[in-house]
């Protein structure tokens, strides 16, 4: 009898042991699975935008801004305006007025905390374009060269002094567009050529740092 009890005991203590193994295996499965959801959404594309860190000492916390926006943007910054000749039956006979550029700069434009900042590669400097905007809160930028319109001439054999935008090419302006907080878009055209004094007749464009004091004032952008 007492070897039967025994048994019995025996055999209730092992189940119960196999009881608990299976929970805490089951439970060491969901763990490790949930691990695996979490390890594989954190490589997917987030549907808000990422906040940016605290903001700096004696500033106002901004809640839910986006990380700086960027985009850039190339335009020729030194030019000469010249006639060049077409062929037509065989003979050189249509001046046509023509931009050969000789230099050209890049431009990185980031909006962040409010501020529109543009980064002028060639002098290697960021510049603060805000107060163009009037000083107003900017979330978002786009550079561009701005729209220009064709060489004139004065005869059909003479080309007329250059004066921006007439360069038939992105070239000696640059276009800043930002966003203001209350969602309307603003644009203004910087200046970044000016006439070479050494070479007369006024075809010959060099180029000068990025500044505010040479932007246009501020335009809004019609509403859809």
């Amino acid at each position: 009898m007492i070897s039967r009890r025994s048994s019995s005991a025996s055999g209730s203590r092992g189940a119960g042991r196999l009881l608990m193994w299976s929970a805490a295996a089951a439970v060491t499965c969901a763990t490790l699975g949930l691990s695996g959801a979490v390890a594989a959404n954190a490589t997917t594309t987030k549907t808000a935008p990422a906040t940016q860190a605290a903001s700096p000492t004696g500033e106002k916390p901004k809640a839910n801004l986006p990380y700086p926006r960027l985009d850039a943007t190339n335009v020729v910054t030194g030019f000469t305006g010249e006639l060049a000749e077409t062929r037509t039956t065989g003979v050189i006979d249509t001046p046509v007025p023509d931009l050969f550029p000789n230099r050209s700069n890049h431009y990185t434009g980031s909006a962040r905390r409010g501020n529109a900042w543009v980064f002028d590669s060639n002098n290697n400097r960021w510049v603060n374009l805000t107060p163009v905007f009037g000083n107003a809160f900017l979330y978002d930028i786009a550079l561009a060269p701005s729209p220009s319109r064709p060489l004139v001439l004065t005869s059909a054999t003479a080309l007329a002094p250059i004066t921006l935008p007439n360069t038939g090419d992105p070239a000696g302006l640059l276009r800043v567009s930002v966003r203001r907080a209350d969602g309307r878009i603003l644009f203004t055209d910087c200046t970044v050529s000016v006439v070479n004094p050494a070479i007369a007749g006024g075809r010959s464009f060099n180029e000068i740092p990025l500044s505010a004091t040479n932007c246009s004032t501020a335009s809004l952008l019609p509403t859809s």
